[in-house]
Parts: structure tokens; sequence; C-alpha cells
């Protein structure tokens, strides 16, 4: 009787424990950025002259897409064979390889990227090779393979796995000797030039005369249809050259958005299949009829790669304001009644109190609650300030990087008592 006694007092015991323990679910407070952005199909406009071929024959590019050419020079060689193209092609590819294993031999003593860095950069490239032989663009992948080669390289003298590349150089120039007397027995017909300087593409579109830059100021909505803008195929062009410094995004908006365009300081554009980075972009001029009417926003820009180069036209995200803060979710925000003392100039006691916004933190055991000073709202988060000195109620109560934010938990209060996280 005693022991069942001990065991039911016991029960007991715990089932008031559990009872005053709440338990809660928690993530850690980080750093986010967020973008208020509007969205708009847009086109891109550029300066280009096409490069026409003459004559019949295998063509074998010597310039990539999107690699900065001068006036008159060789950009693409005829030939008279798809045997005599490809050894020209593999010519030029051990040429760049020898020329990148010197590069790397020569300054052997100054690399300074780490094995995780170069890691992570052959990722990227696999991944962005992968993605330009998706799209058909097989010079493109090369590019990115040989970037590939060249942080393999790299890598292998950082970890001391390879001291030298001396012996490696000479084969490959063996090889291209070999390859050189093989296609010096060929015939190229023909050298072709771009007339003018910029940089090269090897395919076209169709829209490279859709457009008229001297105009661009006039572009309405009405004008940047597919149905108003045709496509023209044109013979013997094997490729273009886009000149000129600037290149422009004619994009679509309402009124509403052309207004704010207009109010932002600061603009980028988010072009995922271009670039990583935001690339910054200034408001050439707004086209509407009226202030009331749907509006064409002219946007101007300089970045340049061979994605770039090759784009005509996509969905953008142009963005007006970026927000860096602190992420929290919106089901964590919480309204809370604060209250402060405070002394007036003849040291009488005031006492203020103020509904806030704000988060439960766990800390410790305890719940605590800490303000939040919002600089940008979206659909499931809000990002508050890093900077909140002077902007909460209480004196450094705003939340901070790496609090314990409570997103689930039952009937919560600053000072109660908690268990672990669920």
């Amino acid at each position: 009787m005693a022991l069942l006694t001990v065991l039911v007092i016991v029960y007991v015991i715990s089932v008031i424990c559990r009872a005053s323990f709440t338990q809660v679910k928690t993530i850690t407070a980080k750093e986010a950025t967020a973008f208020d952005a509007v969205t708009s199909d847009c086109w891109i406009i550029r300066e280009e002259t096409l490069i026409k071929g003459a004559g019949s024959g295998v063509i074998s590019y010597s310039a990539g897409d999107g690699e900065k050419v001068s006036v008159n020079e060789t950009v693409a060689g005829v030939f008279d064979s798809v045997a005599s193209a490809g050894t020209k092609q593999e010519c030029e590819r051990l040429t760049k390889q020898i020329e990148a294993l010197r590069l790397l031999q020569d300054n052997s003593d100054t690399l300074s990227k780490t094995p995780a860095e170069l890691d992570k950069n052959v990722n990227d490239y696999l991944i962005r090779a992968n993605a330009e032989r998706n799209s058909g663009n097989l010079s493109g992948a090369q590019g990115f393979a040989d970037d590939v080669l060249f942080a393999i390289n790299e890598r292998q003298l950082i970890t001391g796995k390879t001291e030298d590349y001396s012996e490696k150089i000479r084969e490959l120039e063996t090889r291209l000797k070999q390859l050189q007397k093989e296609l010096s027995a060929g015939k190229q017909s023909k050298e072709i030039k771009t007339p003018v300087a910029g940089y090269f593409v090897s395919s076209t579109d169709g829209y490279e005369n859709a457009f008229d830059i001297a105009n661009i100021s006039k572009l309405m909505p009405d004008m940047l249809s597919d149905k108003t803008i045709r496509q023209q195929a044109d013979s013997g062009v094997i490729g273009k050259c886009i000149s000129g410094v600037y290149w422009y995004a004619a994009c679509p908006v309402s009124a509403e958005d052309a207004l704010k365009i207009k109010n932002a300081g600061s603009l980028q554009l988010d072009i995922p299949v271009v670039s990583g980075e935001k690339i910054d972009v200034e408001l050439q001029s707004i086209n509407q009829k009226s202030k009331s009417a749907d509006a064409v926003v002219i946007l101007k820009g300089t970045f340049m790669n061979s994605e770039m180069a090759r784009l005509r036209k996509g969905k953008f995200s142009i963005i007006l304001h970026t927000y860096r803060g602190i992420e929290v979710p919106k089901s964590a925000v919480h309204e809370q009644e604060l209250t402060k003392k405070t002394e007036d100039e003849n040291g009488k006691t005031k006492i203020e109190k103020k509904t806030c916004s704000g988060v439960y933190v766990k800390l410790g055991n305890e719940v605590t609650f800490r303000e939040i000073v919002p600089l940008f709202t979206g659909e499931n988060s809000v990002i508050s300030s890093l900077n909140t000195q002077g902007k909460t109620f209480l004196k450094d109560n705003a939340v901070q990087v790496y609090d314990q934010i409570i997103v689930e938990g039952a009937n919560l209060y600053a000072g109660k008592i908690i268990g672990r996280n669920a």
C-alpha cells in the first residue's frame, strides 16, 4: 500500500508539471533580403548589325556569344568539310587550354581561392553548362565546360596534388601542331568578319530590325504585342554584332506601377536566366498617353554576358526597393500592450502604455516579448529593421538575429515558463 501510494503521488506530480509547462516550437531569427518589385513582360532593344556569310560550306565560329570584337575582326570561317571545321574548332579549344594552364603556372604563387570556393564554382559552372546544352546553345555549354576545367586545375595546384603543368602544356602543344598540319591540308574558302565593333552573337531571332532606338521614347503598350511585332528571316545571316554602350528594356506596366517606378530611387532588373545578381538599370523614360493610361517603361543598362547578348524578351522583375533585415513569419507576429515608466522634468513618474507588434521569444525556459520594426511586409513574412535605435517603445526591446522566435505554442504571454521545443 505504501508503494502504491508513492506511485500515485509521483504520477499526480508529473501530471501537474506537464500541465504547468508549455511546449513550443521555435525558429532562429536570421537576416534576409526582400524586394518590392513590379513584374512585366519586357523586350530587350539594342543596336544590332547582321553579319552575313557568302558561298557554301561548313561554318566554324571563332568568336563566342557575348565576346567583345573589334571592327573587321574575324568571327567565323567557312570550310570545305565538316572535318576541317571540326579540326579548326579543336585547334582553338586546345589553344585556350594551353593559355589557361600557362596562366595558372605563371600565377601559382599568388592563387588565393579556397578549395571550398572552387568547389562551389565548379558546381555553378556545371549547372549553367547543362542549362546551355538543354537550350541548344552548345558553344555556351562548351564555354562553361572550359570554366569547370580551369577551376579543377586551379584546385589541383592549391591543394598540392599537382605541382607543375609544364608536361601537360607540352603534350597539348604537340597535339595542336598535329591538328594544325591536318588543317593546312584542308581548305578554308572564306573568313567572315564583323563590320562593326561590339558583342558578337552567333544566332539571330528575327527581331533585330523590329525596333528603332531613335524612336524608343514613342513606344506604347499596343506596339509591344506579339501581333504587332513581326519576325523577319534573313537568308545567309550567320550572326550579329551588338554595338553601342547601352541596351534598353521596354516594359509594359499599368499606370499605378508606372507611378511606383517613377517615384523609386535606384532601379534593378532581376533576370535569373541572365545573372544570379540583380542588374543595375536607369530609368530612361515612361511612355504613356495620359497619367491614368497604361505605360511602357524604358530602362537602360550596360551589363553584358553571353546570356544577355542572346536574350530578347521575358518576364522580368523591376526592383523598386531592397529591404535587408530580420525575417519574421507573419504567423509569429502578435500584438501586446506594453508599459513603461518615465520621469518628467520635475521628477514626476509617468506611466505610458502602447500596443506594439512583436514576437514571443524563448529565453531559457521563459517567454519574453520582443518588438519588431517592420520595413517590408510580404505574403508570408515581415522584414524587421536591423537598426532599431530609438524606434521601439521599450529601450533595447527589438528582436535580434539568433533570437529563438516562437512559431507554435498555446496561451503565450511574457514571463510564462515553458518546456522543451516541440
